[in-house]
């Protein structure tokens, strides 16, 4: 006879899936940038797959509830299934240089591939495996539940114990600065301006290098060295990069001043792949200068200025970074009624 505490483990899957499955429905293109990201077969890369795929867990999580021994089994075996694929998907990217960085699968957690990603992924195998045993053992959630009412109780408490330890262990994230405002001399590749009449500290350039599609490559103070760069930075190809990379023309005719470029973390072949459009890329390998400017989400926008200095941003998302473009476009103005 199976222990009844095995319960929890179809029903933590279902969750699992049921909030993997919605939020793949929310944003299927992030779907198919995975499958660019993680170098899976190009067949994938269709919209039936970012369509089948969440509606599959979907499914498979209502099974796992279901009542029918047969239909308990069938989603027990198919989840362990892809438990294991997505567990086989993720060591494999670990061998990957650079590993991929894409933090829109489904717009939920750190989805930077990394050791702790396959951790992971081998509870939910093993929650796989405990869900199949229960299964092939003759039982059911609703048979479990129905025989032993001890085991709400049971879920109950496990739930709290987990509500708990999250508001214990987390800690919040320290606290992030706002887009730094523009200078107006930094944007518009004039000399620096003098620091006391600056309302803030404006910090150098960092150090990074990007490659261009012809094989080139410059630092990012080189990049801006003869005309102020708006770099549009993205980690992957999901639906807002996208909406950015189409946003670059009308911004550089916005910006005469100011070249528009974009920053990517995807290298160039699959990118161009995924945006046919995009051009002018330039490569941050391994996301130095990403990490160097503080970029944290997908997709951003910050302004190196021509004298050698941060000169606005970063901003996110394509809300601000149109308010961003807007901003600019408006300081550049202004300097050119006072000249």
């Amino acid at each position: 006879m199976t222990p009844d505490a095995l319960v929890l483990a179809p029903i933590g899957l279902a969750a699992v899936l049921v909030l993997s499955g919605i939020a793949k429905l929310r944003d299927r293109e992030s779907t198919l940038s995975v499958v660019t990201e993680l170098r899976l077969p190009g067949f994938l890369r269709h919209d039936y797959f970012a369509w089948l795929l969440p509606w599959s867990e979907i499914v498979l999580a209502v099974l796992l509830l279901s009542p029918w021994q047969g239909a308990f089994t069938i989603a027990a075996i198919l989840s362990l299934g892809l438990f294991v694929a997505y567990w086989a998907v993720i060591a494999r990217a670990l061998t990957f240089d650079p590993r991929p960085n894409c933090g829109c699968f489904g717009r939920i957690g750190d989805q930077n591939v990394s050791v702790k990603t396959l951790v992971r992924n081998s509870v939910l195998v093993l929650l796989g495996a405990l869900t199949l045993w229960l299964a092939l053992s003759g039982s059911t959630v609703p048979a479990v539940i129905g025989r032993d009412f001890m085991v709400l109780w049971w879920i109950a408490d496990v739930a709290l114990l987990v509500a708990l330890t999250v508001l214990i262990v987390t800690r919040p994230g320290p606290d992030q600065p706002g887009p730094a405002p523009l200078a107006a001399s930094g944007s518009t590749g004039a000399d620096a301006s003098d620091p006391e009449d600056d309302d803030y500290a404006r910090d150098p350039i960092p150090a990074a290098l990007l490659q261009s599609e012809d094989g080139g490559v410059q630092t990012l103070r080189e990049l801006a060295s003869a005309k102020a760069q708006l770099l549009v930075a993205f980690n992957c190809v999901c639906k807002p990069s996208h909406v950015a990379a189409g946003k670059v023309a009308e911004w550089s005719e916005r910006l005469p001043e100011v070249d528009v470029r974009i920053l990517s973390t995807v290298p160039h072949k699959p990118l161009r792949r995924s945006i046919p459009t995009a051009e002018g890329v330039l490569y941050d390998h391994e996301s130095l200068a990403w990490r160097a400017l503080g970029l944290t989400s997908s997709p951003s926008a910050v302004l190196l200025g021509a004298d050698g200095y941060l000169a606005g941003g970063p901003v996110e998302g394509l809300d601000e970074m149109e308010s961003f473009v807007e901003e600019i476009a408006e300081v550049l103005r202004e300097a050119a009624e006072q000249r």
